[in-house]
């Protein structure tokens, strides 16, 4: 496998085609893409964002809590509406590792936002 895999954290660059409420400037997203795509120049992400506290009450966030290892300064959310493919060479740096089970929330959080299952 090369590249970016699952469950890792990178800052990623976002700068240049943002629109409306996209996440446009560089910032830190967790690869959710399995990596049996890892041979592909491209990697599914979802933004991470600083905890707010009205967090709380909403569904599209899932709360990433400041650990050893996962290189957040501060803890986070991961907003599973703004999931997006990127291409790698937006991916600049990585920064750390989600727990698997954190991953696998995260994932079940952007398959209910596209509404799956039914």
């Amino acid at each position: 496998m090369t590249g970016p895999a699952r469950g890792e954290v990178w800052l990623c660059a976002f700068e240049k085609g943002a629109r409306g409420a996209e996440a446009a400037k560089t910032r830190p997203v967790v690869v959710i893409s399995i990596d049996a795509y890892a041979h592909l120049a491209v990697r599914i992400i979802v933004p991470i964002t600083r905890w707010q506290p009205d967090f709380e009450s909403r569904l599209n966030k899932v709360p990433i809590n400041r650990a050893p290892g996962n290189g957040l300064d501060h803890d986070s959310a991961d907003d599973v509406r703004q999931v997006r493919a990127v291409s790698t060479e937006r991916l600049k740096r990585k920064i750390g590792v989600l727990e698997a089970d954190l991953v696998e929330e995260i994932a079940a959080g952007v398959a209910v936002s596209v509404g799956f299952p039914p």
